[in-house]
C-alpha cells in the first residue's frame, strides 16, 4: 500500500484487478468491457470510474506486477527463476498473452514496460551512453520481442530457455549501454 493510499481505495483497487484477471483468464478472444468488469467485481460503475478511467487503462494496471518481473530482467537485475515462473504463465495463457503484446495494446504494454525498466536505471543515469528513456526503450524492446516470437509460435523454446537468455541479455545490454570511462 502506498503511502497515503487509504485501505478502501487498496481494496477496491485490488478487487477491480482481480475481476478485470479472472475475465481475461476465463475468455478466449472477447473484449472485456467495464460492465463486464464491475459485474464481475461486484461493484457500481461509478465506483470502476473513481479509480480507473476504462477498461484499456486497467489493463495496463493488471499487467503491471508481472511486467515488473520482466522489467527486473529487461533491464539486468533479474531472476531466471522469477522470470521462467512468469513466462510458464504466458505460455499457459498464450492466446490471451498475444493480445496483452499485440496491435494499440502491445504498444501501450510496452511503454509501460519501458517505464518500469527505466526507474530501475535512474540511479545510474549518469553512466549511461544513452538519454535514460531511450535506454530504458531498447531494454524492453529487447525483452519483448522474443516473447512475441514465442507466444505465436514463430520458434520453440521452453520457458527456462527463453528467462535464462532475457536475463543475461538484459545484463549485457545494460551493460553495453555504460559510458565508457
Amino acid at each position: 500500500m502506498a503511502q497515503g493510499e487509504d485501505r478502501r481505495t487498496v481494496r477496491t483497487r485490488t478487487a477491480l484487478i482481480h475481476a478485470f484477471d479472472q475475465l481475461v483468464l476465463g475468455r478466449a478472444k472477447r473484449k472485456i468491457r467495464v460492465a463486464d468488469i464491475v459485474a464481475e467485481a461486484n461493484v457500481g460503475r461509478s465506483t470502476f470510474y473513481e479509480h480507473y478511467g476504462s477498461a484499456d487503462e486497467i489493463h495496463m494496471a493488471a499487467l503491471a506486477r508481472p511486467f515488473a518481473i520482466l522489467a527486473d530482467a529487461a533491464a539486468g537485475l533479474g531472476e531466471e527463476t522469477r522470470l521462467t515462473g512468469l513466462l510458464a504463465h504466458f505460455w499457459d495463457y498464450r492466446q490471451q498473452a498475444r493480445g496483452s503484446l499485440s496491435d494499440r495494446t502491445g504498444e501501450k504494454a510496452a511503454r509501460m514496460l519501458a517505464d518500469l525498466v527505466e526507474e530501475r536505471l535512474r540511479p545510474d543515469e549518469a553512466a549511461l551512453a544513452l538519454p535514460l528513456r531511450l535506454a530504458a526503450m531498447q531494454l524492453a524492446e529487447a525483452a519483448l520481442a522474443p516473447i512475441r516470437g514465442w507466444i505465436t509460435a514463430e520458434a520453440p523454446a521452453t520457458s527456462e530457455m527463453l528467462a535464462a537468455a532475457i536475463c543475461t541479455c538484459g545484463r549485457a545490454m545494460r551493460a553495453a549501454l555504460q559510458r565508457p570511462s
